[in-house]
């Protein structure tokens, strides 16, 4: 049968309901299927396994912890895409347990030779297991490997409380641990954005070890990120009670060669250590920053014009509708704390996107870290940032 553009979505968190959806997706004539899930849905796994693993169709995706479709955001239930390309999928397993470079690198490696080093595929998703503690060296890893630049989006997935569970979708069933790699076949265009400016800094980063900050300026880290936030606002931390509370407010932003910020976000505190949700190198100079939210959403605005410009005149001509070179698809990857951060004008930041967006489908995942090529081209981990992708 010709296949027609499929999208499905269910505000149910009932495995039924996902299994009617998967059902119609199936018979759509789509040859792949991207699958995303609420993670509070808690469908029982061995049950959600066996239907990932008997689909005939290529599957790949995750659960997250709210997912958006156009302008509206949906907390509980899933959402089913179609694509009339068999896309090839890759999966990196078991990554928790490889702690050094060396071990990264041959798990990569191996995988490269299996997919002739992606010969002619430079356009990727990225899906992985946001509690992987590596997940930055696993990108650094990827992007030497490879002797071609790539194009890139992605987004971490998991639950708010950072526990490790299954929640990487493919045809071998439900993941952890676990990255995956599905190669586009057209050309991806990417944009980012995150709206937060410098307040205080810069601080030196005098010891750290991966996403732990142990001292800023030779004093212990939370001492000196509470007391600055402090004397400069009505907030009073209570230790580790009200401190996301709090932080959610005032990411940490670490200045590049190029001047653009890269957002780490203070996720919570022990012993006088701030864990954040990426790495922050020693010796590394970081800001402390805030935001109005009106701010964010002209950023993302900005970023949606960026990634849409010159796209939107292809679809004024039906006759132009189905030229290779259009984009057909936008998914959308926004970091789940800018939805904790904005309340209820995120929904906002979803229709800004969806104003400028000229492609039939437009949808996403809020997730747990957020995957883009930087200006150079190297592969970046974001936080409390968003990525859209376009193709």
């Amino acid at each position: 049968m010709a296949f027609e553009s499929f999208t499905w979505h269910t505000k149910s968190d009932a495995l039924f309901d996902f299994k009617y959806g998967l059902n119609l997706a199936i018979d759509s004539g789509a040859k792949s299927l991207l699958i995303f899930t609420c993670q509070q849905n808690n469908y029982p796994e061995d049950e959600l396994n066996t239907l990932l693993s008997s689909c005939p169709l290529t599957i790949f995706g995750g659960a997250y912890p709210m997912l958006t479709l156009k302008d509206t955001l949906i907390e509980q239930g899933a959402l089913i895409i179609g694509f009339e390309e068999d896309l090839d999928v890759s999966v990196f397993s078991d990554l928790y347990n490889l702690a050094d470079e060396e071990h990264l690198e041959a798990l990569i490696t191996s995988t490269l030779e299996q997919k002739n080093n992606f010969s002619g595929q430079d356009n990727f998703l990225m899906f992985y297991d946001a509690s992987i503690n590596n997940i930055e060296n696993f990108i650094d890893c990827l992007f030497e490997c490879l002797d071609h630049g790539i194009n890139i989006g992605g987004g971490g997935s998991g639950n708010l409380e950072f526990t490790q569970y299954p929640c990487i979708f493919t045809n071998q069933g439900i993941h952890s641990k676990a990255v995956v790699l599905v190669a586009l076949a057209k050309q991806l265009n990417t944009s980012t954005a995150h709206g937060w400016n410098i307040l205080q800094g810069p601080f030196l980063v005098s010891e750290a070890q991966g996403q732990t900050v142990q001292s800023i300026n030779y004093q212990p880290a939370f001492e000196v990120y509470s007391q600055a936030i402090e004397k400069s606002s009505e907030h009073q931390f209570n230790n580790q009670d009200n401190f996301y509370d709090i932080a959610k407010h005032y990411p940490l932003g670490i200045e590049d060669i190029n001047k653009n910020l890269i957002i780490r976000e203070p996720i919570s505190t022990q012993n006088n250590q701030l864990l954040c949700g990426g790495n922050i190198p020693v010796n590394s100079m970081v800001y402390i920053l805030g935001s109005k939210k009106d701010n964010l959403i002209a950023s993302t605005e900005q970023a949606a014009i960026s990634v849409f410009t010159g796209q939107e005149n292809i679809y004024t001509n039906k006759s132009l509708i189905k030229n290779e070179a259009a984009s057909s698809t936008t998914l959308i990857f926004g970091c789940v704390s800018r939805e904790l951060y904005m309340e209820d004008v995120f929904t906002k930041e979803l229709k800004v996107i969806a104003k400028h967006c000229p492609t039939p489908a437009l949808f996403g995942a809020l997730s747990l870290g957020e995957i883009a090529n930087c200006k150079s081209g190297a592969i970046r981990l974001l936080n409390k940032s968003i990525v859209i992708c376009s193709w």
